[in-house]
C-alpha cells in the first residue's frame, strides 16, 4: 500500500461510481422526505405535503421534492482536483445544480428552489459558500458580498447569534426568528472563509460563536432543523478548524461520546468526521470499518435523515447524500478540511 492509499480506496471508489451513475441532466438526485427520521418510508414530494395536511392540519405550500441542499454538500464534500474522472465529472454536474438554488440579485442560497414559500436560509448559503469555494467557484467580491448577507442576516438592532434564515425572504410569512446551532456552526465556517474573513471579528459573529459553545457544553440532543445529535458534532468541530475559540470545547464533546451510539451509517460518518477535524483520532480506525463493512452491493450507503423542516416534522436524506458523506469519512483529509 503506498502513502497515498488508504485500507478503504476500494470502498470509496465505489461510491464515488454509485453517485457517477446516479447523475442526470438535473445533477444528483435530490434527497427524499419522510415521517420518521430513520425514512423507513420515503415519500414523494405530493405524498409529503399530504401527509403534514393530514396529520398536522398544516399545509407546507408546496411539495417538496425539489431540494439542492443535498447537492451543496456534495461540492463541499468531494475533493477539488480529483485523480478520479468520475468525481471530476461529478463536481462539474454539481455547481449548476447548486446554482440553481441561489436567490435572484443576492449571495443568498435556498435549500428549495427560488419562488418557494420557504426562507431564503442562513445555513443552505453557508454551505453552499463552502462548497463553492472549496472549487474555486466563489471570486473575492462574491465572497466577501456572501459574509455582508450572513452578517446583515437582522433586521435592526440584536445582540443575538445569527438567525437560521432572512426576515426579509420574500413570499416568506413572518414567523420570527428561529435559531439553530448546527447551521450557526455552519455560519461560522463560512464566515471565516479566505476572502470573506476580512468583515470579522463582528457582533453577531461572536454572538453566533457563543451560541454553539453553549450549545457543546449543553447535552447531547438533536436541534430544530436536524434530528441526530452527530450532525451537530460534525459541524462544531468543523467549525473548530477555523475558529479557535471552538478547539477546546469541541475536543471536550467528542471525547464525551460514546462512538457505539451511532447506528446507522450516516450517524457513524458524521462522527468520524467530527473526530479528524477535532484531533481525536482513538476511535477512527474501528469507525471507518464500521461504515466500510455497512456499505451495500452498488458501492451506495443506506439513506438516513440529515435535516429536517423545523415546525412541521419532516426529514430529508437520501442513499446518495449518505454516501457522499461516507465517502469523505473514508478518506481523511490532511488539512482536516470539509
Amino acid at each position: 500500500m503506498s502513502a497515498d492509499e488508504t485500507p478503504w480506496d476500494d470502498a470509496v471508489g465505489r461510491g464515488l461510481g454509485f453517485l457517477h451513475r446516479a447523475l442526470g441532466p438535473a445533477g444528483l438526485p435530490p434527497a427524499r422526505p419522510g415521517a420518521d427520521p430513520e425514512l423507513r418510508r420515503p415519500l414523494s414530494g405530493a405524498e409529503a405535503r399530504r401527509h403534514l395536511l393530514v396529520t398536522h392540519g398544516e399545509d407546507l405550500g408546496f411539495d417538496p421534492d425539489d431540494e439542492g441542499f443535498s447537492a451543496m454538500w456534495g461540492l463541499t464534500l468531494l475533493r477539488p482536483d480529483s485523480g478520479r474522472a468520475e468525481e471530476r465529472e461529478l463536481v462539474a454536474a454539481l455547481a449548476p445544480q447548486v446554482a440553481r438554488y441561489r436567490e435572484p440579485a443576492a449571495q443568498r442560497y435556498r435549500t428549495f428552489p427560488p419562488g418557494r414559500p420557504f426562507p431564503a436560509g442562513t445555513d443552505s448559503t453557508a454551505v453552499a459558500a463552502a462548497g463553492l469555494a472549496r472549487h474555486g467557484l466563489l471570486g473575492s467580491a462574491e465572497l466577501d458580498a456572501l459574509a455582508r448577507e450572513l452578517l446583515d442576516t437582522q433586521i435592526g438592532p440584536d445582540d443575538g447569534p445569527i438567525p437560521a434564515y432572512w426576515e426579509d425572504s420574500d413570499r416568506s410569512p413572518a414567523r420570527g426568528r428561529r435559531y439553530d446551532a448546527v447551521a450557526a456552526a455552519n455560519v461560522l465556517f463560512a464566515l471565516h472563509l479566505p476572502g470573506a474573513n476580512g468583515r470579522l471579528p463582528h457582533p453577531a459573529a461572536e454572538a453566533t460563536l457563543r451560541y454553539v459553545v453553549e450549545h457543546l457544553n449543553g447535552p447531547r440532543t438533536g436541534t430544530r432543523y436536524y434530528a441526530a445529535p452527530e450532525a451537530f458534532l460534525h459541524a462544531a468541530a468543523r467549525a473548530s478548524t477555523v475558529v479557535p475559540e471552538l478547539t477546546a470545547p469541541v475536543r471536550r464533546a467528542v471525547g464525551h461520546v460514546t462512538t457505539q451510539t451511532a447506528d446507522t451509517p450516516l450517524a457513524v460518518a458524521l462522527l468520524v468526521l467530527a473526530g479528524e477535524y477535532a484531533g481525536d483520532t482513538a476511535e477512527l480506525p474501528e469507525l471507518r470499518r464500521r461504515l466500510a463493512g455497512a456499505q451495500l452491493a452498488d458501492g451506495s450507503w443506506p439513506a438516513d435523515g440529515y435535516f429536517r423542516t423545523g415546525r412541521l416534522p419532516l426529514y430529508f436524506g437520501s442513499t446518495h447524500l449518505t454516501t457522499l458523506f461516507a465517502v469523505r469519512a473514508l478518506r481523511p483529509e490532511t488539512a482536516a478540511r470539509p
